[in-house]
């Protein structure tokens, strides 16, 4: 890993907020430290009051906020000496401490400052940087993760047991922390968490976490190569990292697949494969159903992922009703009157073939995607210097319906959009039409596949890629909108067919059709649209018109409280 610091910009930045910023930045961009708004990061100042009085001021990353993009608005302004007292408290409830660390701020449009707010104010340097660094929490999630940082780094980091995020976590680092000459430290090591490093300069403070997160990464490799040439010298062959390896996917089951764990959520998702080497790996190693379901990397992930994937075999839905069962049985064992969440799977991993992450939207399943990505690297490298071991089941449990992190998501609820995880096709028609409908479904959360005029699907091989694109991109096919009576849209109707088959609600909607397609599948409805399309030559406002009532129709019947009649709606 390697310093993205440069002193060019560095020396234009003449506040500590503003050093702050870019610190921040420059973590946020390395994937290897910190993913979707993990890691937080903080900076101690002082202001002078409405009063002309100084305060001391900890700016801290707000909840919500990336490190990737973070501005200067994304800090929580906090006054020092109250988080100060907090830490000195025998007990405080994690909602009580996010009240009064709100009530401590000194700018009341700021965002909510991190539940790690506490632990920032506590450590005695001006810039603090947390990381959730893969190689340092590669190390921890070990049986032997505490004598490897020893052997590591020695007396350089101080190694702080796992204990759950927000005040007992502040609370424990502090009376650990009584005697501890900070200076003599060079990072603090959240054991199953990640990574503190710090200093009274921006840029010692964010190369200590580049120094310290590529030692860790060395010391793996060197672990790594070690395993290797114990391995060669045993069998007499060198053995090879992730063996590349030929995947078959059969488009159908996946489609099957996302119509299964829809059916369970209750609501349309994509289902994004992920083929890259590592998953491709895992989905194959021999000990799968073990060490893919041990547990996530660090607890807050949880949040995105639950705690283990489905390993799907052959019969895919006795695979996810099981995986129903255990999650249930999970609840059940730790819940202390928490309401349960959905019982189905986030992510899968597709034995002998890839995996599989779920979402409502594309950006919501790349994130999952994203995160397993690393976990599953994590996984196979502590499998091959030690063994992988995360946190218990109920230690995840205590996170996953934590307070504070079922709070993200409620604020991160989606909007009133009755197509979100619908997959739609749209084929040709005319340019403003086309263009329009596009426009509305993917307002209302649909993902559209448009199919323009310059795209002649005249042949069997263009009519089966563009239904393909469907179940490669989305992993599924929901319904297809024929805006105009073309002759090809038959081959391309009946090419959709079999995926159709296995969409959610799957309709084929014929606008202005003169005969309409026979479904050879009873789940398929055909629906009719008869409509007046806009004429170019028409003025604006009776153009626009046209199309308002078009889409409006269109919007209508693909909607969950449309009841197809025999005749075909007009407008």
């Amino acid at each position: 890993m390697h310093s993205l610091w440069q002193n060019e910009i560095a020396e234009q930045l003449n506040t500590p907020l503003a050093l702050r910023v870019y610190t921040s930045r420059l973590l946020g961009q390395e994937p290897a430290l910190v993913l979707h708004g993990g890691g937080n990061t903080s900076v101690k100042t002082q202001i002078t009051n409405l009063f002309g009085e100084t305060e001391e001021i900890l700016y801290v990353k707000g909840s919500g906020w990336d490190l990737e993009t973070i501005e200067a608005g994304g800090f929580a302004p906090v006054k020092m000496d109250v988080l100060l007292k907090m830490a000195g408290l025998k007990e405080l409830s994690d909602s009580d401490m996010v009240k009064y660390q709100r009530a401590a701020m000194t700018d009341p449009s700021a965002p909510n400052p991190s539940v790690e707010a506490i632990l920032h104010a506590i450590i005695p340097f001006a810039y603090v940087d947390h990381t959730h660094a893969d190689a340092i929490v590669t190390l921890t999630n070990t049986p032997d993760g505490e004598g490897m940082l020893q052997e590591l780094f020695g007396k350089r980091v101080f190694v702080i047991p796992y204990v759950m995020p927000g005040f007992a976590l502040a609370k424990l680092v502090y009376e650990m922390t009584q005697e501890l000459e900070w200076q003599s430290i060079e990072g603090l090591v959240l054991m199953n968490h990640g990574l503190f490093t710090f200093s009274d300069d921006a840029k010692v403070a964010y190369e200590k976490t580049i120094d310290l997160v590529t030692e860790a990464e060395q010391f793996i490799e060197a672990k790594l190569c070690l395993k290797s040439e114990a391995i060669e010298e045993s069998t007499g062959h060198e053995p090879s990292g992730y063996p590349e390896q030929e995947i078959s996917i059969d488009l159908i089951e996946l489609a099957q697949i996302r119509k299964l764990v829809s059916a369970q959520k209750g609501a349309a998702q994509v289902a994004l494969l992920n083929s890259s080497l590592p998953s491709c790996h895992m989905a194959s190693h021999p000990k799968l159903n073990d060490i893919a379901t041990r547990g996530p990397l660090t607890p807050d992930h949880v949040i995105r992922t639950k705690r283990i994937p489905v390993i799907l075999g052959e019969d895919f839905e006795t695979d996810l009703s099981e995986y129903a069962s255990q999650y249930i049985e999970y609840f059940g064992s730790y819940q202390q009157g928490q309401t349960m969440l959905n019982y189905a799977p986030n992510f899968a991993i597709w034995q002998g073939k890839a995996a599989i992450s779920f979402g409502k939207t594309v950006k919501e399943a790349l994130i999952i995607e994203d995160i397993t990505s690393h976990t599953f690297d994590a996984i196979l490298t502590a499998q091959q210097i030690s063994q992988y071991q995360a946190l218990s089941a109920q230690e995840i449990f205590e996170v996953e319906y934590w307070e504070l992190e079922q709070a993200k998501l409620k604020k991160a609820a989606s909007k009133n959009t009755p197509l979100l995880g619908k997959v739609i096709i749209v084929t040709s028609g005319s340019d403003d039409v086309r263009q329009a409908l596009v426009a509305e479904l993917t307002s209302l959360g649909a993902n559209v596949i448009e199919l323009n005029h310059e795209q002649d699907f005249d042949t069997l091989d263009k009519c089966q890629e563009a239904a393909e694109t469907a179940i490669i991109d989305f992993g599924g096919l929901d319904n297809l909108i024929c805006l105009d009576d073309n002759s090809a849209n038959q081959l391309l109707i009946n090419t959709c067919e079999v995926f159709l088959e296995h969409g959610l609600s799957p309709t084929v909607l014929c606008v202005n059709h003169n005969a309409l397609p026979v479904m050879s599948s009873d789940t398929i409805k055909v629906l009719a649209l008869s409509c007046q399309l806009p004429n170019k030559n028409e003025q604006d406002d009776n153009q626009e018109s046209a199309i308002f009532n078009l889409t409006s129709a269109i919007k209508m019947m693909l909607s969950k409280e449309y009841l197809p009649s025999e005749e075909p709606v007009s407008v």
